[in-house]
């Protein structure tokens, strides 16, 4: 029998988590950790806490990514250290410890989320028997060609079958979202990536989907003794691999998947493939008319009519295969109730990262406020309302979405972009801006949900450019960044930021210094003390000629260039700074003052030999 004070701490812990993320009940649980890869019961998940036996390891790591799960959706913070799973798994071991002589198992550990299959589902036969062994593969193809949906398949087939033992999926549409997906499996691991993987001991499968730029992958591709499977829409040879070419589905798998997503109404299936014809067989279009006949109960030929009212030849180019699919669902979607939110809701979706919009983003009421105007709705809506609204996207194949995030395949966000007006863009954009700083905890300690924050405001800089580059969410990120880590990034982020600002409000503008100043701290931060004492001694004269020497900013600047010669190893030069500071400072605030007392401590810091 396990030793008694261990298992009731043990148990005393997942009840402080479960109260933590907001006393989800067991068919929550079940639902947030079927969506991480886990496959327990409910009843086995309500025993981790009402229960007093036994408890196998499966079932609390479902636990614990359940409660994760669902405090996420409900943007409740939950702090890191309480999701580590080698804490637990140690705390558990000490619980329930192995019969002396019993070999530890390798722990099987999925990292990521892996997407789920769409509605009809369909293997694909170009991909079948990929990553059978080690190597590196990369599905390439156009946009809506199936590609991740194939990598998912593939990933969950090899897990099930139990010929890996370690998952990680990543997304991989900028370097930043490939080295926070890093950054989190590095800290589920307790090793860094990617080198941790060569000495890893474990069979391991990692997947980098949507890699859209291949210098983002300099430095992070895993080592070459494990399985790699990289999505992509550039050329095959941009990206190191064994080429996986997907196109097109064939007549029998557009056939197979139309029938499979028609199974519970074959009335509808009179001419499946007449529509996947007219389609070109392009699995993203044919999955957006399957959404359609399904969910308005069309017949294949009636579907087909309303297609050809949108022009002939469509199959002969895949973006207009999808264009034509694409509008016929978001129109269906938008005759549901309330009608009209549809649209603009895909708006919105649309000007931030498609690979993963935070939920509680669109709750806002920033976001409901300018839902309702653009929907035209008669009155306020409620997150309720907006949840249902992405439920129906969902059912009509244009997100897909759960309780913590939506995402948006990149071909549709591409059109739907292209079909808004420079007016329109700038207006949903700066929507998008004012929801995303809305939704922003001002402390981070759940480091996806930053980082899917900060994904979003690039993704609105590419969107819609000069009409958010000064939006206060644009700052936000930057601190984000450097908080977050990467202090490096922030300094070229707050440069970028610097450099809009002085484009559109001028040099000497007060926001385009402030944004060099918080450039030159993430500098020195990031190690170069030298670099920032530079940046730093060039923004104090400018300062000083705009605002004036005895001014706040003035001050703020010569205070941060004493501090950063101080780092920089010149203790002696930030002692002489901070005293001539603190000799003004006194003479024009008074010694009382809270600057002057700043300024102070600072210079007792610094002449004590304590660095701060």
């Amino acid at each position: 029998m396990p030793d008694e004070r261990p298992v009731d701490m043990l148990r005393q812990r997942l009840r402080r988590l479960h109260t933590s993320a907001g006393l989800p009940k067991a068919e929550s649980l079940k639902d947030h950790a079927h969506r991480r890869g886990h496959r327990v019961s409910r009843s086995a998940l309500a025993a981790v806490t009402g229960g007093s036996g036994g408890m196998r390891w499966a079932t609390v790591e479902a636990f614990i990514d359940g409660c994760a799960g669902y405090a996420a959706s409900r943007q409740r913070p939950i702090a890191a250290q309480e999701l580590t799973m080698t804490a637990w798994r140690e705390l558990y071991e000490r619980a329930f410890p192995r019969p002396r002589g019993t070999a530890r198992d390798a722990s099987r550990t999925r990292i990521g989320t892996v997407p789920p299959p769409a509605d009809g589902h369909q293997p694909r036969a170009s991909a079948r028997g990929i990553a059978a062994r080690p190597g590196r593969w990369v599905l390439t193809g156009p946009g809506g060609a199936g590609k991740t949906q194939a990598a998912a398949h593939l990933a969950e087939e090899l897990w099930r079958g139990r010929e890996i033992d370690l998952l990680i999926w990543i997304r991989a549409g900028s370097q930043e979202q490939i080295i926070s997906g890093y950054g989190r499996a590095a800290a589920e691991l307790g090793r860094p990536l990617p080198d941790a993987l060569a000495d890893d001991g474990r069979r391991w499968l990692v997947v980098l989907d949507d890699v859209t730029d291949a210098a983002d992958l300099d430095g992070l591709l895993p080592p070459p003794d494990g399985r790699t499977v990289i999505t992509t829409r550039l050329p095959a040879a941009a990206v190191p691999g064994r080429d996986v070419p997907l196109d097109a589905f064939t007549r029998t798998e557009a056939r197979d998947f139309l029938r499979t997503r028609l199974a519970r109404r074959p009335d509808l299936a009179d001419d499946p493939d007449g529509v996947a014809g007219d389609l070109g067989g392009l699995p993203l279009a044919v999955a957006l008319a399957g959404a359609v006949i399904v969910e308005e109960a069309l017949p294949c030929s009636w579907y087909r009519r309303r297609l050809a009212a949108r022009g002939t030849g469509v199959h002969r180019e895949p973006d207009r295969a999808v264009a034509a699919s694409l509008a016929l669902a978001v129109e269906a979607a938008d005759r549901a109730r309330p009608a009209g939110l549809a649209t603009p809701l895909l708006a919105l979706c649309a000007v931030l990262d498609p690979a993963a919009i935070p939920v509680p983003v669109l709750l806002t009421r920033a976001a409901r406020d300018w839902l309702c105007t653009h929907a035209a709705a008669a009155n306020p809506l409620d997150p309720d309302e907006v949840r249902a609204g992405l439920r129906r996207l969902h059912r009509f194949g244009l997100v897909t979405a759960d309780d913590a995030a939506a995402a948006l395949h990149p071909l549709v966000r591409r059109l739907l972009l292209d079909d808004l007006s420079a007016a329109e863009l700038a207006d949903a954009a700066t929507a998008a801006a004012d929801a995303t700083l809305a939704a922003w905890p001002d402390r981070e300690p759940d480091p996806g949900y930053a980082c899917r924050l900060r994904a979003g405001v690039d993704a609105l800089l590419g969107a819609a450019g000069d009409a958010v580059a000064l939006h206060p969410v644009r700052a936000r990120a930057c601190h984000s960044r450097g908080t977050s880590g990467d202090p490096a990034g922030a300094a070229a982020a707050c440069a970028r930021l610097a450099a809009d600002a002085a484009r559109l409000l001028g040099p000497d503008h007060p926001r385009a210094l402030l944004a060099r100043g918080n450039a030159a701290r993430w500098l020195g931060e990031s190690g170069d003390a030298a670099g920032a004492v530079a940046a730093y001694e060039v923004l104090t004269a400018e300062s000083a000629q705009v605002f004036g020497a005895h001014h706040a900013n003035t001050w703020t600047c010569r205070s941060n260039l004493a501090y950063a010669r101080g780092m920089a190893g010149d203790a002696a030069g930030a002692v002489t700074a901070f005293a001539g500071l603190l000799a003004e400072c006194e003479a024009v605030l008074g010694p009382e003052h809270p600057g002057t007392a700043s300024v102070r401590a600072n210079l007792a810091r610094w002449r004590s030999g304590r660095t701060p």
